[in-house]
């Protein structure tokens, strides 16, 4: 017997709740409609003709036809099946669901689990539970278009939802072509973290040869997790490495990697030395290491900054040596930015810090301490005896800042730096320091501009453990030492403007929409001067540690003027709420342009000799930005000798961009070889860096870039990459040449199975 819709569908409620089985233990029923229904109640049946559809919450399934057992929960479904069970849909010919366990079969079928963004199609597939399924001559493919541009083809699968795809006899196809077989192929299909081997990386260089790096990824808990290297190059053997990432709290986390080889190679005395040793340094040894991590705590509770970072390697020449793949510096480097936002140190640095540092601020004052420990790699391996390692340690150091504060209703404003510091080392004078230096400045306001005298007084204070290695003029017969110098400073700005009207704004009218006009340009002027004074100070019996311990006389004036071009853009743009055309306006500084010069009194007063004759007049700084619209960005600084009559340092980049189709840069950076009084370059230095981005064509980004050491006509870095990216995946060649090693690399991306390559 057939009924309208809306009878049928009063009847089925009337069977359900009758008992007929169709609600879960959440009491949650799944309701049905379609174009005509049959209920046989004798036969716990119901069939549902036409645009069928029963749904519960998000849950639904679709089809021409279905035919559904109530006291089961069993539904066969039939033409143009279409299902949803939490998040994954279905779809085929024809199917049969458990609706309670989530169980059944579909034939000529497809799975979509959209957080994966995951595609399986098979013959006959089998839900088997409410997050597993096995299939028959089924595909798998993460990709939206069809035909799919890579896809798997297996004779027989299991998928478990965040979980794995176990795949027997698969196949990988290209546009539908095989290309690569396997017997059996394990992929991830997960957006959570799972334990498992990650795809590798291989790269090709000639200072390492040929390189393989595989590793796994282990999930100790949701916030703690680590990953194993299995790194082997052909040139210097294998090298295991480890990083373990915690994150124990909100405010909590900390990264460490290490990495450690027994090199095949070694350069010592009696070898040719590597073509790094341009430093004098060898490297006699095997056992090679290098230890990173950071560590950041906050504790809301006390305000209080816990921070470490560990950098500690086994010699001056890994970090220029593995510099690139998962275990590489830059990787590394890239990774503690991205996580912490603190770099480390050059890979070419020959001393590198490891520091611990706690940090807490209240209105007025900062406080920090810290232990710095300095690794000197010049004595490590033999080069330089450890037992006369200079190197200074601060173990520890401690700052108590006073913020400048005003003083009560006086204009006066108060601030100090304090700082206490043990030094320790190996060969050397060992001592703590203490130095204070507060500083009472009164600023003074008025409608011409302001000044800003200050003074200040520092008194430093050395308590010595033991002298050592110290020259003649160094007082080492008192322990206890103090010195006392005062400075003072004053500093006078001021700004004027002026605003040049230039022509009218375009007329306001829905043809005019998009039409925009520069109507007017503010020329802002600040001139400064600025004037330091340290009195000349003989300090030659104190101990030095660092810049500190040597204050150099000062009595310079200092005057700058800069200049700054603000342009007023007003455009014609449709109204947001789609009414008639509006006006707005825009500003941009567009140009800036600054002078700056110091006058040397004490140069100016300083005894003619033959060779160095008096300069009181600093090089003339020229600082220019120009940054028109969005095209073009222009940065320069020129230092320039009135009594040299040249150039004697400039930096100059020059970027032209296209928005989404390409930019250019240049760069120059240049230093002239010069011997004065107070300073020495002896080698001219001139570098030039060419280099562009092209990202014209759909899904593809090329770059090239060039730097080139024009003093010496040799290139120091040429580096050319291709990337194309894809809805499912991608690829990325790159080939890099340095004035020491060239290597490429290739590199292969699928959607949900990751990446490797060469």
């Amino acid at each position: 017997m057939l009924y309208k819709t809306n009878l049928a569908f009063f009847l089925l409620l009337a069977i359900i709740l009758l008992g007929a089985g169709l609600a879960r233990a959440s009491g949650e029923p799944w309701e049905l409609e379609a174009d005509q229904l049959y209920a046989d109640q004798d036969k716990n049946l119901v069939e549902a003709f036409g645009n069928v559809r029963m749904w519960r919450m998000d849950d639904y399934v679709q089809a021409d036809y279905a035919r559904l057992h109530t006291d089961t929960n069993w539904i066969y479904l039939q033409g143009n099946v279409q299902a949803r069970f939490e998040g994954d849909h279905i779809e085929g010919r024809e199917a049969e669901l458990d609706l309670e366990n989530q169980v059944g079969w579909i034939k000529e079928g497809q799975v979509f689990m959209a957080q994966d963004n995951v595609y399986f199609s098979g013959e006959r597939m089998e839900k088997t539970g409410p997050h597993t399924y096995t299939f028959e001559e089924g595909v798998m493919t993460s990709c939206d278009d069809r035909p799919a541009p890579w896809s798997i083809k297996s004779s027989r699968g299991e998928v478990t939802v965040e979980g794995y795809a176990r795949l027997w006899h698969p196949r990988l196809r290209v546009k539908d072509r095989p290309v690569l077989y396997s017997p059996y192929m394990i992929a991830p299909v997960k957006t959570k973290r799972q334990s498992g081997f990650l795809f590798p990386t291989f790269g090709q260089g000639s200072e390492y040869g040929f390189n393989f790096n595989l590793p796994y990824y282990h999930v100790i808990d949701d916030k703690r997790d680590m990953t194993f290297y299995a790194n082997y190059y052909t040139d210097r053997g294998f090298m295991p490495g480890v990083e373990y990432r915690h994150t124990p709290r909100l405010h909590r986390k900390g990264l460490w990697r290490a990495d450690w080889l027994r090199d095949i190679q070694i350069h010592d005395q009696g070898n040719e030395p590597s073509r790094f040793e341009d430093d004098g340094l060898f490297r006699p040894n095997r056992d090679r290491y290098w230890i990173r991590g950071k560590y950041d705590h906050y504790d809301p509770a006390t305000d209080w900054t816990f921070r470490l970072d560990v950098d500690y390697v086994s010699d001056q020449n890994y970090l220029r040596e593995f510099s690139d793949g998962h275990s590489g510096y830059y990787a590394s480097r890239d990774e503690f930015e991205d996580e912490f936002g603190r770099d480390i140190q050059g890979r070419d640095r020959l001393k590198r810090n490891n520091i611990f540092s706690a940090s807490r601020s209240w209105n007025n004052l900062g406080f920090n301490t810290r232990l710095v420990y300095t690794d000197n790699l010049e004595y490590r391996n033999r080069n330089k005896p450890a037992r006369r390692n200079p190197t200074v340690q601060r173990l520890p150091e401690v700052n108590l800042d006073l913020y400048r504060t005003r003083l009560g209703e006086s204009p006066f404003e108060l601030e100090s730096s304090n700082e206490g510091v043990y030094f320790w080392r190996e060969y050397g004078t060992t001592a703590t320091r203490l130095d204070v230096h507060p500083r009472l400045s009164m600023p003074m306001r008025s409608g011409w501009g302001r000044i800003i005298p200050s003074a200040g007084w520092r008194q430093t204070g050395y308590f010595v453990d033991n002298f050592q290695d110290e020259p003649a003029e160094r007082d080492t017969d008192s322990r206890f030492q103090t010195r006392g110098i005062y400075d003072f400073n004053v500093r006078a700005d001021t700004e004027l403007q002026r605003i040049f009207e230039m022509g009218p704004a375009p007329e306001v009218k829905l043809g005019r929409v998009g039409d925009s006009a520069w109507t007017g340009v503010k020329h802002s002027l600040l001139p400064e001067l600025e004037f330091d004074y340290i009195p000349d100070k003989d300090q030659d019996k104190y101990p030095s540690f660092d810049s500190t311990d040597r204050i150099a006389a000062r009595e310079e004036l200092t005057y700058s003027l800069r200049n700054i071009f603000t342009r007023r853009l007003e455009r014609v743009r449709q109204d947001t709420d789609g009414g008639e055309p509006v006006l707005s306006r825009d500003y941009r500084d567009f140009l800036r342009v600054e002078l700056e010069q110091s006058y040397d009194f004490r140069e100016a007063r300083r005894s003619h000799s033959r060779e160095f004759r008096r300069r009181p007049f600093s090089d003339l700084l020229t600082e220019i930005s120009f940054n028109p619209n969005q095209y073009i960005t222009l940065s320069n600084k020129t230092w320039y000798s009135f009594y040299e009559t040249m150039i004697t340092e400039h930096e100059h980049t020059l970027t032209l961009t296209w928005p989404d189709v390409a930019s250019t840069w240049f760069s120059l950076d240049f230093l002239n070889e010069i011997d004065e009084y107070k300073r020495s370059v002896d080698e001219r230095i001139n570098i030039l860096e060419v280099g562009m981005d092209l990202d014209y064509l759909r899904n593809w980004r090329f770059e090239a870039s060039m730097k080139r050491d024009l003093e010496e006509s040799m290139g120091l870095e040429n580096r050319l990459s291709a990337e194309y990216t894809h809805q499912c995946y991608g690829f990325m060649f790159e080939y890099k040449k340095t004035d020491y090693d060239h290597s490429f690399a290739f590199h292969i991306r699928l959607l949900n199975l990751g990446e490797w390559g060469i």
